[in-house]
């Protein structure tokens, strides 16, 4: 016979539980993308109306009618605003606030799309305009699964496959979590571009990626319980990278490690580490890896290669590294697993410079598409060189996922799980809100 008293817990119980915040339900934090900086003016347009507030929060707001364009102009301690004829609109200090119409955006001109060049862009969220120490500065404050709706189109093709947009969503979900407030100094936490990663606001959303966000919403990688780096680039060449190989003097992380882009069962020609005789060749001709399907895969950035003149090497050997005379060689002295170049002798009539780590490797040579190459030096009627052919394998730093690689294990019917697996050794995925 159940006691009396208990007849009273269980709808308690349920009352309680009804209250409580199911996993998952939580908001997702909110951003500050910086989107301009020391612009000499704004024009901005709300498609379907909005209001304009001062930053500070005082006084009225101000009603601003569908479709007209605005500008706003740097003054002493604030921002002054400009009606569509040209006069006055108000004074706003130390800045003004944007806000559209519910779930509408905010027309913003003068921010050039990286892909599309599209000049004028729309966001969602609110718009804030405040001065800085040459013009103004342009923040657009958003929460994430908004932010990603204009991310994960711009960093990844939004025709790949639906699994490769979702792994591209979680592994840049995690990337603005982690690093929001990498430009606190500056007024705001993330950039628009590739330094943090790319946003293309609601001029760059596709329903495709926008299914993509909605489906893993509140989805990261988490290693030991902490949120991973989920960093990635374009493509690994057939090979990704460890994070220390890339960055010198990094911790190595177990996350981050290089693994291949292709399968056991693959007949790929290669077994890694690569002795520097066949990385040579490698390098040149690209095998059947995952990066390589022909419906994803650029043909220039799988393998590129350049014939530079002398003097050209030697600027650009000069600019990242200082002057080192003549330049005589450009050796590969050492080389990770994967393929990428850890230290670069550069030698020259004045001095001999070692540069170590992929990304100064790169830098070194000028920039190129990846710090996974090969040079060898052209000599002229004197046994000199006067030119360098210099050859390589992908396009990016090749550490973490190698987004056309899960493009092309996704058209092979992998779910987004397992892609992020291979890529991101040993984490799990956690849904944070």
């Amino acid at each position: 016979m159940r006691p009396a008293g208990l007849k009273w817990l269980l709808p308690i119980l349920l009352i309680f539980l009804a209250g409580q915040p199911l996993r998952g339900a939580a908001l997702p934090p909110q951003v500050r993308v910086g989107l301009l900086s020391h612009a000499a003016g704004v024009p901005f347009a709300l498609p379907r109306g909005g209001t304009v507030t001062a930053l500070s929060g005082e006084g009225q707001p101000l009603a601003l009618p569908a479709g007209e364009t605005w500008k706003a102009l740097p003054a002493e301690g604030g921002v002054n605003l400009l009606r569509p004829d040209g006069s006055p609109g108000g004074q706003y200090k130390p800045g003004l606030v944007i806000t559209p119409s519910e779930d509408t955006t905010t027309r913003v001109s003068g921010i050039v799309g990286h892909w599309d060049k599209v000049t004028d862009r729309e966001y969602r969220g609110v718009i804030e305009i405040r001065p800085d120490a040459t013009g103004l500065t342009v923040v657009n404050r958003v929460d994430v699964e908004t932010y990603l709706r204009g991310v994960v189109p711009s960093e990844m093709p939004y025709t790949y496959p639906l699994a490769a947009l979702q792994a591209q969503a979680v592994a840049a979900r995690g990337q603005a979590i982690l690093k929001a407030t990498r430009h606190q100094a500056e007024g705001f936490g993330l950039c628009a571009t590739a330094h943090c990663q790319v946003y293309g606001g609601a001029t760059s959303e596709r329903p495709a990626s926008d299914q993509a966000v909605s489906s893993t919403r509140g989805e990261v990688l988490v290693y030991e319980g902490q949120l991973a780096d989920t960093l990635y680039s374009s493509n690994c060449g057939g090979h990704t990278a460890n994070n220390e190989d890339y960055w010198a003097g990094a911790p190595p992380l177990p996350y981050l490690r290089g693994v291949p882009d292709f399968e056991p069962e693959d007949k790929v020609p290669y077994t890694f580490p690569l002795p520097e005789e066949q990385a040579g060749q490698y390098l040149k001709y690209a095998p059947r890896v995952h990066c390589n399907q022909s419906q994803f895969a650029r043909s220039d950035k799988i393998r590129w290669w350049a014939i530079v003149p002398k003097a050209e090497l030697e600027k650009r050997v000069e600019a990242a590294v200082g002057d080192v005379g003549d330049l005589l060689e450009v050796r590969v002295t050492r080389r990770a697993a994967s393929g990428l170049v850890t230290r670069l002798a550069v030698i020259g009539t004045k001095r001999l410079v070692s540069v170590t780590g992929g990304a100064q490797t790169r830098r070194a040579m000028g920039g190129l598409d990846s710090p996974s190459f090969s040079v060898q030096p052209i000599a002229g009627a004197d046994g000199l060189a006067v030119a360098f052919a210099v050859w390589g394998a992908g396009w990016g730093h090749q550490v973490g996922m190698c987004q056309v690689g899960a493009a092309g294990l996704a058209e092979k019917g992998w779910d987004y799980r397992r892609l992020l697996a291979k890529y991101y050794l040993g984490t799990s995925i956690e849904r944070r809100y």
